[in-house]
């Protein structure tokens, strides 16, 4: 079952170390990995380590804690827990650092660890590869202390109601509260629902809270296309305003407005451009953004009166160029947003409070407010396709972008595919079985070879 990796190399992936656990990821590699990672340290410094709520994602948390342990390194212990969360308890405690053990939505049969700096930022593929440099050549790089200096482990049981307290305080919750907003959130069978059905009772917002508990990790990619139609639904069937899916870790999520329709990524990022006060304010600091967003977007961001700078979505990257600009936002076409005024990190509950303050400020709808942005001019093309496909269809896409060496983005809901100067959103769509190709690019000729490409494998699945 297990095969022995030779190299690290094997498990590395878009500037992560990514694998399925005890195939190829196991708790010995894990251990390893903590031995390298802890020894980085000084002696009695302290990390923070967390993970997602599947078992194996804990089997190699503890394998990693262990070679930490071992090395003199204390240990913040959250046990379940979501990205942001873990990145706030680094910046709150002081911490040296952290790890966090997830599944994701990208690889979902797989596990990755993700390092953090003292900052709660996560470490650049660079900082990666020196890790996978010194597994490679284990155990020279490893420290060892004696037993009485091995590293403890610290239990934080209070940091998730500092963390609910401090969000509140970067939102103007009295506004939210008048506006008695009902909302349908999707927990992705993640910690996410031990944090966010809290945080909105707090704030004075009727959630519809679904997927809260644990559940064995499946095949599917969560959320999926089945729990984001279901959240769709209930959104229209409870008369909501708003219904957004989490992804497992909850740095992120996907908006469906007051009808069940998506909200797209550049509506999104236009919404906050256009309304979030903090970004009104600052006129003259910097936004940063991915080189593979629409035209008209970019545009939008100038016209509004903030210089612009493109920064490809490698991990970490553009929390580090945010610091480096003193830019006032920062989003990737992931569906990831960064308000700096509150942290340099994307965290999904806070993205989903801005959205909810712009629409008590506005005492509008989420679809009425992003109705008038601008539209990029795309080729567009759908796909019948059966329901067994649909199931299927992200992973599927995933494979054949690795297989060919494609570029992409992983957009929940959507897979985006560059190529050079051409962009095509395949989406699956959530009230027919049927996949969505929408293509952009300044030349139509290869935005339609594209599409046309794309379809032609599709229609193979």
């Amino acid at each position: 079952m297990t095969s022995r990796v030779q190299k690290l190399d094997e498990l590395y992936k878009n500037g992560r170390i990514v694998g399925r656990a005890n195939y190829i990821f196991t708790p010995e590699i894990a251990s390893s990995i903590g031995s390298i990672h802890g020894s980085s340290f000084k002696k009695d410094e302290t990390i923070v380590i967390g993970r997602d709520y599947h078992n194996d994602s804990r089997m190699l948390k503890r394998g990693y804690t262990a070679g930490v342990m071992s090395t003199g390194v204390n240990v913040l212990n959250l046990t379940e827990c979501t990205f942001p969360l873990l990145e706030f308890t680094i910046r709150r405690f002081g911490a040296s650092g952290g790890a966090y053990f997830s599944g994701g939505h990208l690889y979902s049969e797989d596990v990755g660890v993700r390092f953090v700096d003292a900052g709660g930022i996560e470490l650049a593929p660079l900082e990666i590869k020196k890790i996978i440099e010194s597994y490679n050549t284990y155990p020279t790089q490893i420290r060892r202390v004696d037993p009485r200096r091995v590293g403890r482990i610290i239990a934080i049981p209070q940091t998730q109601d500092v963390y609910i307290k401090s969000l509140e305080q970067f939102v103007s919750k009295k506004i939210i509260r008048e506006a008695n907003l009902k909302i349908v959130v999707d927990c992705s069978f993640s910690p996410t629902g031990k944090i966010t059905p809290l945080l909105f009772n707090e704030v004075g917002i009727e959630v519809i809270a679904l997927n809260t508990h644990y559940r064995e990790r499946s095949l599917v990619p969560v959320p999926s296309i089945n729990t984001i139609k279901n959240t769709a639904d209930i959104v229209k069937a409870s008369n909501s305003h708003l219904g957004v899916c989490f992804d497992v870790d909850g740095s992120r999520l996907l908006v469906v407005d007051e009808n069940g329709l998506e909200i797209s990524f550049e509506d999104m990022l236009m919404l906050f451009v256009a309304y979030d006060k903090g970004i009104q304010k600052a006129k003259s600091s910097t936004i940063i953004t991915t080189p593979s967003i629409s035209r008209v977007v970019k545009n939008f961001i100038k016209e509004s009166g903030h210089p612009l700078k493109l920064v490809e979505n490698y991990p970490g990257e553009l929390s580090r160029q945010i610091r480096q600009e003193r830019a006032c936002f920062a989003a990737a076409d992931s569906l990831k947003f960064y308000f700096p005024n509150y942290a340099p990190i994307s965290d999904g509950n806070y993205i989903l409070l801005k959205i909810l303050e712009i629409m008590a400020l506005q005492k509008d709808l989420i679809s009425s407010i992003t109705k008038g942005f601008p539209k990029g001019i795309k080729v567009n093309k759908s796909i019948p396709v059966s329901s067994d496909v649909l199931q299927t269809i992200h992973n599927r896409l995933i494979e054949f972008a690795d297989e060919h060496n494609l570029k992409y983005q992983d957009i929940i809901n959507e897979l985006k595919i560059i190529d050079d100067d051409v962009y095509v959103n395949i989406k699956a769509a959530l009230n027919r079985n049927a996949i969505l190709l929408s293509a952009e690019s300044d030349n139509k000729n290869k935005s339609e070879k594209m599409i046309s490409e794309l379809s032609k494998i599709i229609s193979k699945f």
